[in-house]
C-alpha cells in the first residue's frame, strides 16, 4: 500500500506594506512633496492672497495737538503708527514689530518702544536695542506745513 503523501500547504506570501521597502518609501515621499508643491502653486494662481494693506494716504492734524514731549497715535496705511515730538524734531513710526508683527508700545518714561510678545526693544529713533527684532521700526516721512503735521508722502 502506498501511503498518501503529506502535503504541506505553501505559505501565502503577504503583500509588503508600501512603507516597508526603502525604495517605495522614498518614492512615496517624493510624490507627496511634489503634490504639496503643485497644490500650493495651483492655489496661489487660482486664489491670490489679498494683503489687506490700505493705500497709504497722508494723515494730517494740527501741530497744536502735538505739544513738545508728547505723542499721538494714528492709523497710516491701515496700520497703527505713532507720531513723536521732541524739541528737535517730529518723527513717525509704525507700531508693528519687525520680528513677528506684534503691536509695540511706546514707553515715554524709558524713551523706547517695547514689544511684549518677545521682549523686543527699540529706541526713540526706532533702532533695535534688545530682543529678536531683525531690523528697525518702519519710519514715515513727516512734514509741517502751515501749522499742520502731515505724515506720509504728499503729491
Amino acid at each position: 500500500m502506498t501511503e498518501p503523501e503529506e502535503t504541506t500547504p505553501e505559505p501565502h506570501p503577504e503583500k509588503p506594506s508600501a512603507f516597508t521597502a526603502r525604495r517605495n518609501f522614498i518614492q512615496f515621499g517624493i510624490a507627496a512633496v511634489g503634490a504639496a508643491w503643485a497644490g500650493a502653486l495651483l492655489q496661489t494662481r487660482l486664489f491670490p492672497v489679498q494683503t489687506g494693506v490700505a493705500e497709504a494716504q497722508p494723515v494730517q492734524f494740527p501741530l497744536s495737538e502735538l505739544p513738545v514731549g508728547t505723542t499721538r497715535q494714528i492709523t497710516y496705511a491701515g496700520q497703527p503708527a505713532i507720531v513723536l515730538r521732541t524739541p528737535e524734531s517730529i518723527k513717525a513710526f509704525s507700531l508693528i514689530c519687525t520680528h513677528l508683527g506684534c503691536t509695540v508700545e511706546w514707553q515715554a518714561a524709558n524713551l523706547e518702544f517695547y514689544c511684549p510678545c518677545h521682549d523686543g526693544r527699540f529706541d526713540q529713533f526706532g533702532e533695535v536695542t534688545a530682543g529678536p527684532p531683525p531690523v528697525p521700526l518702519e519710519s514715515y516721512p513727516v512734514q509741517v506745513v502751515d501749522d499742520q503735521v502731515i505724515v506720509g508722502e504728499t503729491a
